[in-house]
């Protein structure tokens, strides 16, 4: 959702209390059922289910215009009762002739009969003839038969009650169930016209058809493009109009697919025919219209890489050459990788972003962070990777030793992919975990290291589009990636638009929203490792036909800058060096907004306002997943795509607060015992919730995030703990749960990271505690009524194992660990204020300045 008004987020770094620790216990919660009477409601969905079949009869008996033959096949949206998922899973048939299939999930916000906003899923289903009477008979037998469990036994439940009883209404889908883009981009207001990118279902005749629909629109006022897409089961084109006139076109809604908001695409800086001349004119006009103010404070982002050619002159004011180091005098701090550079694209990204979105506009560019290059790798005198854990804390020891008063962010975007550590740590890994810590620095500083996850090859392993992505799937994610503290950063895509005047027959390989050709990732890590990636940025995408793949369709890759700047100026980039680039800059623009969080909390924003596409989540909710499905969802794209607004930015109905605050997790006692955790009375909008909000829905939503110090020395890995120095999680209040109680059930659980007692909870998390609790940064999220949630502000944070505990040899067991805790609460109910209430019970937050 839009954040509007700006505001900061508040600290409630002091709304704590120390308390003896022990472990927490867990208890499994079930699917949730909405109370029915299953003869009235059963009833009701016949008569909707019926109504949909006649309509069948109704469009065959329909005059259409000559040589236009509809599919046998309309589109249903099944709408939840408010506050209940639906069983998306149920509501498919996944085989090559499907009776009905799921289309579209979305979850809104809507308001009731009393006008107050709750929220409720909309799942829109392609549905034969046949499979609406599939769902006749079973609603048949949810009215009149009950289910009988794995044993045989006859229960007093319905059956099919966990597909039907939560399923308020059927009805035809109308236009906006299609819209499919991002959720921070909202359906348009029905009577403005904008630009809609229309997506076409290839059918029996699509070729007349869609000039019959075409002709319709144009009837009716729209303006059509005439720059036409092909793909195997879409044609896209470009159309003009209000949503009111898309609607009311009687063609449009008989083979539409999706509307999404068209691309950007730099075929005005990368086209075929656009000359050396007409890419200095948008370089300079770049450059008439960018801000920037830097000194001797200014946050800068480190690269780590093949090194920048500085004198690109987007880069002049932003590198300095006193900002170039090396590792090795004789290599020189220029860009040495071929093809158009590696350093120098980077240092673009991390900049300006994807220069596409800059140039395509008129507005000013700020940007009030600089760049510093470190040169650890050159393609002709490549180090020994033993040497790289060595090599990067070098690297990130010269530009603190020279530049102390900067804050910044390092951004390692060079991985070793001959290793295969399935998640266990390797002596670099070890490294940058020991960099981010803060242990290679005296006096001690934490770090934020940004680390690309490694890219897959399609290009050079004679793979074609049909492994596509079970090879991103088995592509372990790159040595040091695999490292606790570091911010791995994998790669999705939004870009699948091909000129096909240029690449005739040419098809983008990876979704719209999908995973990136170029993105590998941890599946097939042993299950006590983290999960990585941390989150996914754009990364392009590959064009295929049937003769191979070709990586050279600029409009499926960020623009960046070429090394060579007397001839290029600019050149497509992406993959996850380019996605690390972004989330680089993202964490520079957190940085220079709050200067003085700590660089755990920088980590923490990034990963708390992150978002999973419908396409990464595939037509279920993380609520509804299995065990496997959620953990292969973390492992593919980590917490998802972070949004930069929401990381900088509350409003009065999206409130965030951080807790930034020191634990001593253990204590010697005879014995190293645990010692301490931290409970959490956090200043709440409690009126706000019950009585503004009441039944509507709101999300609760923490992430937690902190360093290890780790002990790669100790070669018993099995257990997490042995190489890991300690682990914190957090758990909070269950509605109307005395605070004694919640104090007993955090003190009653029982130990160790691996123990049956972590796999659920009695708090209803989405991802629960087994599928997010591995590595140093935990978050995780609750759909709750406002009234329940008025009363859940008290929150714990609490020690799990380590090596502090469990080595006492080492003397570590009194340390005292920083951690970043921040939490939201986020209603879609503009009208809400949830900030203000609580900004008035803080007498100071975050500064912006």
């Amino acid at each position: 959702m839009p954040i509007i008004p700006r505001l900061p987020h508040l600290k409630v770094d002091r709304f704590f209390q120390l308390k003896d620790y022990s472990y927490p216990k867990d208890i499994v919660i079930d699917f949730p059922i909405a109370p029915q009477n299953r003869s009235v409601h059963g009833t009701a969905l016949l008569e909707q289910l019926n109504q949909i079949r006649q309509q069948f009869q109704i469009t065959k008996e329909e005059p259409l215009p000559p040589n236009i033959v509809r599919d046998d096949a309309l589109y249903v949206e099944f709408i939840s009762e408010f506050n209940f998922p639906l069983k998306f899973e149920s509501l498919n048939q996944d085989n090559n002739d499907p009776k009905f299939q799921v289309l579209n999930i979305k979850e809104e916000a809507v308001s009731d009969n009393i006008g107050e906003d709750q929220k409720r899923f909309r799942v829109v289903v392609m549905m034969s003839e046949g499979g609406v009477s599939a769902f006749i008979r079973k609603v048949t037998q949810y009215i009149n038969e009950n289910y009988i469990d794995r044993k045989g036994i006859l229960t007093d439940r319905p059956k099919y009650q966990k597909l039907f009883a939560n399923i308020a209404s059927i009805q035809l889908a109308s236009l906006k169930s299609f819209w499919s883009d991002t959720p921070e981009i909202p359906f348009p207001d029905e009577e403005f016209v904008v630009w809609w990118e229309v997506w076409f279902r290839r059918t029996v005749n699509d070729g007349v058809r869609l000039d019959k629909v075409l002709n319709n629109l144009r009837e009716i006022g729209a303006q059509i493009s005439t720059q036409v897409l092909e793909f195997p089961e879409h044609r896209v084109r470009l159309v003009r109009a209000s949503a009111t006139q898309l609607s009311s076109s009687l063609l449009l809604l008989d083979n539409l697919a999706e509307l999404r908001k068209p691309q950007e695409i730099s075929d005005f800086v990368m086209g075929r025919n656009v000359d050396f001349a007409e890419k200095q004119e948008w370089l300079n006009d770049l450059l008439d219209r960018t801000d920037h103010q830097l000194n001797d404070e200014s946050v800068l982002v480190c690269l780590l890489d093949s090194g920048v050619n500085n004198q690109h002159p987007l880069l002049i004011p932003f590198l300095p050459n006193e900002r170039l180091f090396t590792y090795k005098p004789s290599w020189g701090t220029n860009d040495t990788y071929p093809d158009g550079g590696h350093g120098t694209a980077t240092a673009g990204l991390a900049l300006y972003g994807d220069l596409v979105n800059v140039m395509s506009t008129t507005e000013r560019v700020r940007v009030f962070h600089g760049l510093e290059s470190f040169k650890i790798f050159h393609p002709n005198d490549p180090n020994d990777p033993v040497f790289y854990g060595a090599l990067t804390e070098y690297a990130c020891s010269v530009p603190i030793a020279s530049f102390p008063n900067n804050k910044r962010i390092f951004c390692l975007t060079v991985t070793d992919n001959t290793t295969s550590c399935l998640g266990r740590p390797s002596s670099w890994s070890s490294a940058i975990d020991k960099i981010a810590n803060g242990n290679v620095f005296d006096p001690q500083y934490q770090q934020l290291i940004i680390v690309s996850a490694g890219n897959v090859d399609y290009l050079n392993s004679g793979a074609t589009a049909a492994n596509y992505p079970q090879m991103n799937e088995l592509a372990s994610i790159h040595d040091p990636s695999q490292a606790y503290n570091a911010l791995v950063v994998g790669s999705y895509t939004r870009m699948d638009r091909i000129d096909q005047n240029q690449f005739n027959g040419y098809r983008p390989l990876a979704p719209h929203g999908g995973m990136s050709p170029s993105n590998s990732t941890s599946l097939l890590w042993h299950s006590q490792w983290p999960n990585k990636p941390d989150i996914v940025l754009e990364g392009g995408n590959l064009a295929h036909n049937n003769l191979g793949f070709r990586d050279d369709v600029h409009s499926l890759k960020p623009l960046s800058l070429d090394k060579d700047f007397n001839r290029y100026i600019f050149m497509p980039y992406g993959d996850t060096s380019g996605a690390a680039a972004l989330a680089a800059k993202m964490a520079a623009e957190i940085m220079n907004h709050y200067p003085n969080l700590w660089v755990e909390t920088i980590r923490a924003l990034i990963v708390h306002s992150a978002e999973w596409t419908d396409t990464m989540l595939g037509g279920s909710s993380v609520v509804n997943m299995s065990r496997a499905e959620k953990r292969t969802l973390l492992r593919k794209y980590g917490y998802g795509v972070p949004l930069l607004e929401k990381a900088l930015y509350s409003a009065s109905n999206v409130l965030t607060m951080v807790a930034e605050n020191t634990l001593q997790p253990y204590a010697l006692d005879n014995s190293i015992k645990y010692h301490e955790y931290h409970l959490y009375t956090i200043p709440w909008p409690e009126d706000i919730l019950r009585d503004f909000l009441g039944d509507a829905n709101v999300t609760l939503k923490v992430t937690l995030s902190y360093f290890i110090d780790p002990n790669p020395g100790n070669r018993r890995y099995t257990n997490t703990f042995h190489y890991h120095s300690h682990s914190l999680d957090f758990k909070v209040i269950k509605p109307a749960e005395d605070l004694a109680v919640f104090q007993r059930r955090i003190s009653s659980a029982t130990a160790g990271d691996n123990d049956p007692g972590y796999e659920g909870t009695d708090e209803p998390w989405s991802l629960k505690e087994f599928a997010r609790s591995k590595g140093s940064i935990k978050k995780d999220f609750i759909v709750s009524s406002g009234a329940d949630l008025s009363t859940r502000n008290i929150l714990a944070v609490y020690p799990k194992n380590g090596w502090y505990k469990t080595r006492k040899k080492l003397q570590m067991f009194n340390t005292k660990v920083r951690y970043s805790l921040v939490v939201s609460i986020e209603t879609d109910n503009i009208k809400a204020d949830i900030y203000n209430p609580v900004l008035l019970q803080i007498p100071i937050e975050i500064p912006n300045e």
